[in-house]
């Protein structure tokens, strides 16, 4: 929004006329302050007014001292993250001891930030800016935020420019950069471009550095030679170095190292953040409520509030929660309490500003929209299956009562049954129809975030050559997180004792289920006898998918309400001679041993040849005595 000019952001004492906001613009963060009271300014219309004992260098005067416990209590969650930062400052603090005796600790301050979108990099950021100020790690206390728009032009000069403006604005500081895998795809060449320069230049700035502290040493060295005392290693008093930052997603971070091997040589922590929980999540929406001057109804109590949040986060994608799921939820709210308040009529400050819980409510649906409800009813209108239907609908009276039990409170209400399935059936039995709508029912329960169905067999898991199998489930497995894998033909991962690339298949496959057996469902398909025998030479997989779901072969009313159905679809009408001829084919059908019984895929196969029949035979008919009801009737010799 600067356009290159230079701004100033003032924190003001009053609301301005035109209304303020909190330190965020185009949905960028400057600084911080209360909601409505910020406003940005060109710096040519101000005047800075230097505090008493204010130096020249100082632009924060008398600072308060900066409390790393302090601002790591702020941020919620992330544990291990504020641990790890605590032990950086431990080690640089130390460092600076070691240095008086004249050894010197080169560890990189440039770090790479790895989660999932949504968790609050910028802040952890903000943090390990000031503790490197306070260090003198830095000259600054200052974070740049840069996203693709203001590194990537649209030819090599404008990207270098914008790489050169960046670097410039954040000298001293901090430069992060958001979603850096964003600038990693092959056919992006400027941003490749923008990555490979900005790392290209810290990693030159190292070398630089390296090259420095080797000097000093090998002069303390020769000094020491000569008889003298060994003099204290240099002081690092920050300068103008400028530290790096990164944020992307664990998947992304091989794909970030191609773009710029540089970064290798220059990254000095890597820190790992995990997921939110809800609770976390809860006092996330309380801060971001508060940001932006609004507060929690009183009757809102944190139960409430946690019941409220479940089903959201529960349901929401991968690349949508945390903060960003958070920051939706509230506006949401306000839209809804807008309303709500404007047709009350009210005007006190507490009912204006007040969030309540029916603000915050909404209806719980699956992934496709749908309540569930409508997806039982899908289910219900699935021709034959009684055993599966019963099956699939005590697991969602059982997930329901848990969720009863978890809201009153009641111990062990948690389902720990694994979610994990075995459907054992012959072809054309309607696993993945079945598949699908479990996805879709797990999904709107709040058991599953996105509830999508992933499909894959032994072509999709197993590759061709040493290493890459592994890899290739990870990659699958990952594209199912949050829905449903179903691997179709699962016998066939392991071909025989031989099969050293399948073996590696189902255990990788096997070991990523326990990783993630709160992130996803796998569903293992195939026919009942290849399906018996996997388990009974992987006592993994028995243990693992401990529910074997039968599918039984139609019979012949089944196969006939199946095929109905197909030509009630495309308005086809049968004579009472061809329905005749289709009871016998479908009888023939049904008699036929297990596997060659094709079922409901055999049924289509059946419609598809009458179809093409009787398009043959119409062809080879006088056109001119047609009558229109002929062109949608099939006889006894389109089924011969």
């Amino acid at each position: 929004f600067a356009q290159d000019r230079e701004m100033v952001g003032l924190r003001l004492d009053d609301r301005p006329p035109g209304g303020g906001h909190d330190g965020k613009e185009s949905g960028e963060r400057h600084f911080r302050c209360e909601a409505g009271l910020g406003c940005f300014v060109l710096k040519a219309d101000v005047e800075l007014v230097k505090r008493a004992g204010q130096g020249e260098d100082d632009e924060d005067g008398e600072a308060e001292p900066f409390d790393l416990e302090r601002a790591l209590g702020r941020l919620v969650g992330i544990e291990a993250v504020k641990q790890h930062i605590l032990s950086l400052r431990n080690r640089l603090e130390v460092g600076r001891r070691r240095a008086a005796f004249g050894v010197q600790d080169h560890k990189p301050l440039h770090t790479t930030m790895v989660g999932s979108k949504g968790m609050d990099y910028r802040g952890v950021a903000e943090v390990m800016s000031g503790m490197f100020k306070s260090l003198d790690c830095t000259k600054k206390d200052l974070v740049v935020e840069v996203s693709r728009k203001d590194l990537v032009g649209g030819n090599t000069e404008k990207t270098s420019e914008l790489v050169a403006l960046a670097l410039k604005k954040a000298s001293g500081g901090v430069l992060f950069i958001s979603d850096a895998h964003a600038y990693t795809e092959k056919s992006d060449h400027y941003g490749q471009l923008a990555l490979s320069q900005l790392v290209g230049h810290f990693a030159e700035q190292a070398e630089k550095a390296a090259a420095a502290a080797q000097q000093a040493a090998k002069d303390r060295a020769r000094a020491v030679a000569r008889g003298g005392k060994p003099s204290a290693a240099p002081a690092d008093t920050g300068g103008d170095r400028t530290v790096l930052m990164l944020s992307t997603q664990r998947p992304k971070l091989a794909e970030i190292h191609a773009t710029a091997p540089a970064l290798s040589s220059v990254e000095g922590t890597e820190l790992e953040f995990m997921d939110y929980t809800t609770e976390e999540m809860a006092s996330l929406l309380a801060q971001a409520t508060e940001e932006r001057g609004f507060q929690l109804h009183k009757d809102l109590t944190e139960a409430k509030l946690l019941d409220i949040l479940r089903g959201p986060v529960a349901k929401c994608a991968a690349d949508r929660g945390g903060k960003l799921l958070v920051d939706r939820l509230v506006e949401t709210a306000i839209n809804k309490q807008t309303d709500r308040v404007h047709m009350s009529g009210t005007r006190s400050k507490d009912s204006l500003l007040s969030l309540a819980a029916e603000d915050f409510e909404a209806e719980e649906v699956s992934a496709s929209g749908a309540s569930i409800d409508s997806v039982l009813a899908k289910l219900d209108g699935v021709i034959g299956l009684a055993g599966v239907k019963k099956h699939v609908k005590s697991l969602v009276a059982q997930l329901q009562l848990a969720e009863k039990k978890k809201a009153a409170g009641v111990m062990g209400a948690k389902v720990n049954a694994t979610m994990h399935m075995i459907f054992s059936g012959n072809p054309g039995t309607g696993k993945t129809t079945i598949a699908r709508l479990i996805a879709e029912l797990l999904q709107s329960l709040g058991y599953l975030k996105r509830g999508h169905l992933v499909e894959t067999d032994r072509a999709g898991l197993v590759a061709p050559y040493v290493g890459q199998t592994a890899i290739k489930v990870q990659t699958t497995v990952e594209s199912a997180m949050g829905g449903m894998l179903f691997v179709d033909e699962a016998y066939a991962l392991v071909k025989d004792e031989k099969d050293s690339f399948g073996r590696e298949a189902l255990d990788t496959l096997i070991k990523l289920v326990e990783d993630h057996r709160d992130e996803l469902v796998v569903v293992l398909a195939g026919y009942p006898n290849e399906m018996d025998e996997l388990m009974a030479h992987n006592p993994g997989v028995r243990s693992r998918f401990p529910t074997v779901i039968m599918f039984e072969d139609y019979n012949v009313a089944e196969l006939t309400a199946i095929a109905e159905g197909i030509f009630s679809k495309q308005m086809m009408t049968l004579t009472e001679e061809a329905r005749q001829m289709l009871n016998k084919k479908l009888e023939t059908m049904v008699t036929s041993p297990d596997v060659q019984n094709g079922n409901g895929r055999a049924v289509r196969n059946i419609v598809e040849v009458a179809l093409r029949a009787q398009a043959l035979r119409l062809a080879e008919e006088d056109k001119s005595t047609l009558r229109p009801a002929e062109l949608n009737n099939l006889t006894a010799a389109d089924f011969t």
